[in-house]
This record gives structure tokens, C-alpha cells and sequence, in this order.
């Protein structure tokens, strides 16, 4: 038990660093190579690039095109709908939610100085996480150790 709760904060962690490498991913998709916001979360998906964030950018993308909604109700919707697959914590939710506001909306420039801000911001939340999985991490494995050694003493 104490293994699986490890597992889920190392699963935190990860999820966050991959948020971080798609926001590189949009950064040259959108800026250097100039594609809009839809096509790079098209490119995001069909390129296998999203892992856990897979289902996000892909419905915040078929919402944008189908819907004519703007990224940030897009992506608020998207993230809202797969918040429950996320092995992210209600605190990380709230933090990300507002990352679409500024998205698709300004020249390169601007584009390339909101995913910066974000990547900073995902780092932190990342190493934030990565400091909780190794403590805490550590606590539910030594905790669930001493708790089946505790059983296996009261069977004898």
C-alpha cells in the first residue's frame, strides 16, 4: 500500500516534467515554426508527445475547432474533463487552469513569453512535487513496511 502511494507522487512529478517538455514543444511549434495553436495540439497528439496530457490537448483542440471557443475556455474545459485521469493534486489543477488565457491571442513574441512563464512555473511545480515524492514517498514506504512486519508479528 505504501509502494502504491509512492507511486502515485512519483507519478506527479513525471506528469508535471512531461507538461514541461510539451510547453518546449509549443514554444517551437508555435513560435519558430510559426503553426497555430490547433495544429500544434493536433502535431502534439498525433505525435505521440503528450503521455498523460494526451486527452487535454487533444480535447482542447477538438474543442477549439468544433466548438469556436477561445484556448482558455477550451482549456479549461479540457482540463476540467480529464482532471480525474491526472495523477496531479486539486493545488496543481488550479495553477494550471489558467494557462490558455493568453494562448493563440498575441504575436510570437508574446506566445514565447506566456509558454516561458509557464515552463517556470511548471518547474517549480515540479520540483515542488519531486521533494514531496522523495519525503513523503519515503514515509509511505518505510510506513507500509513497518505495517505488514506489524501483521505478519500479530499472526504469530
Amino acid at each position: 500500500m505504501g509502494m502504491k502511494f509512492s507511486a502515485k507522487l512519483k507519478a506527479r512529478q513525471l506528469a508535471l516534467q512531461k507538461l514541461k517538455d510539451i510547453l518546449l514543444f509549443l514554444e517551437n511549434e508555435m513560435c519558430a515554426m510559426g503553426k497555430p495553436l490547433n495544429k500544434a495540439f493536433e502535431d502534439l497528439v498525433k505525435g505521440n508527445y503528450g503521455g498523460v496530457w494526451t486527452p487535454v490537448f487533444d480535447r482542447s483542440g477538438s474543442i477549439l475547432k468544433e466548438q469556436s471557443l477561445d484556448a482558455g475556455s477550451a482549456w479549461r474545459t479540457a482540463l476540467e474533463e480529464a482532471s480525474a485521469t491526472l495523477p496531479l493534486v486539486q493545488d496543481d489543477i488550479d495553477l494550471l487552469r489558467d494557462f490558455g488565457e493568453l494562448l493563440g491571442k498575441s504575436d510570437r513574441e508574446m506566445q514565447h513569453a506566456v509558454l516561458s512563464m509557464e515552463k517556470e512555473k511548471v518547474s517549480a511545480m515540479e520540483l515542488k512535487a519531486k521533494e514531496t515524492a522523495e519525503t513523503t514517498g519515503r514515509l509511505y514506504r518505510n510506513l507500509g513496511a513497518l505495517l505488514g512486519a506489524a501483521a505478519v508479528i500479530l499472526l504469530i
